[in-house]
């Protein structure tokens, strides 16, 4: 056979597999029952105006082949939209045309018929932007099956990819269980366990507790850590450690389960496998010397993703107490544990199997339910054509009629590919989504949020915590009603209800990188150009005035940055003095007054953190560069201290404050500890003690032992607090030793002071670069 016959022959088989897929698919998507909705007979609902110049959606909607016919995937999969939902045969494009871009589509240039001018036309016409946000991801087929007939609360009936309409819960879970032959058998990755680490021989001394910080540093390091110290009955020291699983780029501690004994009578022994073992007990070795026969490292179960981490913390601290992080900071709550879990979520490079993606298409009140339906069911089959789904519309009640999609996809097509959705996909959602909602008579237009200063809106989890403590569901009232009650919840409800309520205030947004600010800029002269030309349109003048106060705080805040940055920045052939500096740090204060006071809310806040940060790092550096003029050839650490102003007055009364509330207790527990002893001598006294005395008797030495365990416990906290206060008053930026840290006050201060040893530090570098000059 000729290369030609061959090549031929193979594109043959080509032609016809895709012939087979077609058709397959064709049979898929075909209607199964009769319960699939009939678009003939809905009503038709009024078209939107295209923005000036705009080809009609309808038309732009459908693809075109390289020939220039139509792309068959589209004719098949996307009815014409004509408001009532009949097909209709779209006008061939001519051939070697191309498909101009939607008005307002984000990928046009800023001319009339596309980029920011476009969308500031539309949404000076009343259009509204698209949201398209995916809430959340579901793994597994329970979890999948709850997202699901979430999307159908409120007995809403939801319709599959293949237009049938499921009316209730069973009927949604018997559409996940058929889609769940394609789900992952991949479990979610081990990202968090704890470790209970015992160094053998290694006494509850100043010494001992040293030893174990510098073991734990050096045994997790790299990792995510959270740790506490804890005395055992024998006088040695034992430490419990929530550690992330993830370390260096290509380190991961692996824990392993192994059965010991029979299934009915044995128990799951978990241990480090060999090489994570071997790693920790070296490393310990090698910062402590402790041979590593002497090291004991037992793991106990691990857990996934930031709630394995909340989890595992707020465990250890609801059975131990305090615990102290890698970067000293403390975790005594369950809001602190999960400010932590948050913190920590990016180093755990977590993976679990995604299966279903929760997404949600949302629109304002006003457009007609069934409009918005055939825009959803257009969309999805234009983005998700290979993938199963499902969705409902939702009428939000109790915010003025919102009318909002919620969609539950899965995750792996037909082909077996993800979807992985970054900031291009969502783009792109979001015109498609834009593009079918105007072809259907909506008046919706896809923009970004910078392109309107706009603040980061809430997420559904902020909504769904806020309404738990509010509204109370019927079904469980009681558990709500606790969760709302409990004070360790307080902080994260308030910051839902805050989030909440900036998000629909909507503060401008500042821009502070160089793309947002090329953003806004492109944003005011196209909303300059739609004033002009609409001089009595209200929203083009109020969206005129916001994105100038974004462009002109920006604009401040980026100069500010720029001269701070260049006046902080050791430069040999430019030298700048203290006077210069001061002089500049004068206007920039000036600057930021009159700045601020134009300013209110969120947004006033914002510009004021972000501003305090230039201007305190370049008063410290006027300070340096005065020393530095006046001759001084050494920058001793009083001298430091006393440019750090009050912050080591600060941390001094903090110390001694401490010291105060720990001798108070050493005090109280050594009273508790007499009173016990003298209670168990007058039972001792009585003599001819019965049975049920005797058990009272050893029921009170034990709450004696207990009393003077606490007192001698508080005792010695009571002393690391004096030694604090000693050390804090003599070198208040000479940081504190681990061993003293013994309370959660203790460690509350030594993070407090690292702080500000930090930035003294980052100054002193700045001296040390100086010409001439030396830090002692």
């Amino acid at each position: 056979m000729s290369r030609a016959a061959q090549i031929e022959w193979w594109l043959e088989q080509v032609e016809a597999a895709r012939r087979s897929v077609g058709a397959a698919r064709e049979e898929r998507r075909r209607p199964r029952r009769s319960g699939a909705v009939d678009d003939e007979l809905r009503p038709k609902a009024a078209r939107a105006a295209p923005a000036p110049g705009a080809t009609p959606a309808h038309v732009i909607i459908r693809g075109t082949t390289l020939s220039g016919g139509l792309d068959e995937e589209r004719r098949r999969r996307l009815p014409a939209s004509s408001g009532g939902g009949a097909a209709r045969q779209a006008a061939p494009t001519a051939p070697g045309s191309a498909a101009a871009p939607i008005a307002g589509g984000l990928s046009g240039n800023g001319g009339q018929t596309g980029g920011s001018l476009a969308r500031a036309r539309q949404i000076a016409a009343g259009y509204q932007p698209a949201v398209v946000k995916v809430l959340s991801y579901a793994t597994g087929v329970t979890r999948a099956t709850k997202t699901a007939q979430y999307a159908q609360r409120e007995d809403v009936p939801v319709e599959t990819h293949d237009g049938r309409i499921l009316s209730d819960h069973e009927a949604v879970a018997d559409e996940i269980k058929d889609w769940s032959k394609d789900f992952e058998k991949r479990k979610p990755s081990h990202d968090v366990v704890t470790v209970r680490l015992k160094l053998h021989g290694v006494a509850d001394t100043a010494e001992g507790r040293e030893t174990y910080a510098k073991a734990i540093a050096a045994g997790f390091q790299g990792h995510r850590h959270a740790s506490r110290l804890d005395r055992l009955p024998s006088g040695e020291l034992e430490a419990q450690i929530v550690t992330a699983a993830a370390g260096g780029p290509k380190e991961r501690f692996r824990v392993r389960v192994e059965r010991i004994g029979t299934a009915e009578n044995g128990f799951d022994r978990k241990r480090f496998d060999y090489r994570s073992e071997a790693v920790m007990k070296a490393r310990i070795h090698g910062a402590t010397g402790i041979p590593e026969q002497a090291i004991s490292l037992d793991p106990g179960k691990p857990q996934h993703g930031r709630e394995g981490v909340t989890w595992q913390l707020n465990r250890l601290v609801e059975r131990r107490g305090p615990l102290v992080d890698d970067s000293g900071r403390v975790i005594g709550d369950v809001a602190a544990a999960r400010n932590a879990a948050k913190d920590w979520g990016r180093s755990l490079r977590s993976q679990s199997p995604r299966d279903a993606m929760h997404l949600m298409l949302s629109s304002k009140a006003g457009p007609d339910p069934e409009a918005l339906r055939r825009a959803a069911r257009n969309f999805l089959h234009d983005r998700f054509a290979d993938h199963r789904f499902l969705f409902g519309v939702h009428v939000d009640r109790e915010s003025d009629g919102h009318i909002h999609i919620h969609a539950v996809i899965t995750v792996k097509n037909e082909s077996g590919q993800k979807i992985h959705p970054g900031p291009s996909e969502f783009r792109g959602w979001r015109e498609s989504y834009a593009q079918h909602a105007q072809a259907e008579g909506l008046k919706i237009v896809a923009t970004s949020a910078m392109e309107r200063a706009s603040a980061q809106s809430y997420g559904a989890r902020d909504k769904a915590i806020v309404d738990v403590a509010e509204r109370p569901r019927p079904a469980r009232e009681a558990r709500d009603r606790a969760y709302a009650g409990d004070p360790a919840n307080q902080r994260l409800i308030d910051n839902a209800r805050q989030r909440i309520a900036a998000a629909r205030t909507n503060p401008i947004r500042l821009p502070t990188s160089e793309p947002e600010r090329r953003v806004v800029n492109e944003s005011v002269d196209a909303w300059s150009t739609v004033a002009r030309e609409q001089p009595d349109n209200r929203v083009a003048k109020d969206m005129l005035e916001r994105l100038t106060m974004a462009q002109t705080v920006g604009a401040i805040l980026y100069t500010i940055g720029k001269r701070v940055d260049h006046l902080t920045k050791e430069d040999q052939h430019m030298a700048i003095t203290s006077e210069q500096m001061a002089k500049d740090l004068r206007l920039m204060n000036e600057a930021v007054s009159r700045t601020s006071d134009l300013l209110d809310g969120e947004t006033k806040q914002q510009f004021r953190e972000t501003s305090a940060r230039y201007l305190e790092t370049l008063a410290n550096r006027v300070d340096l560069q005065r020393a530095q003029e006046s001759g001084a050839q050494q920058l001793s650490r009083s001298e430091v201290e006393a440019i750090a102003g009050p912050n080591a007055d600060r941390l001094i009364a903090h110390a001694q404050q401490v010291r105060v509330k720990e001798d108070r207790e050493a005090a109280s527990a050594e009273r508790l500890a007499d009173r016990a002893i003298e209670a168990e001598r007058r039972q001792e006294g009585r003599g001819g003690l019965g049975p049920q005395s005797q058990r009272e008797l050893t029921a009170e030495r034990a709450i004696v032992r207990g009393s003077q365990q606490a007192a001698a416990r508080e005792a010695r906290e009571a002393a690391a607090a004096v030694e604090a206060a000693r050390v804090l008053a003599e070198h208040p930026v000479q940081p504190l030793p681990q061993a003293l840290v013994q309370t959660d006050a203790l460690a509350q201060l030594r993070a407090e002071q690292e702080k500000i040893v930090r930035e003294i530090e980052a100054e002193r570098a700045e001296a040390q670069s100086i010409k001439g000059q030396r830090t002692t």
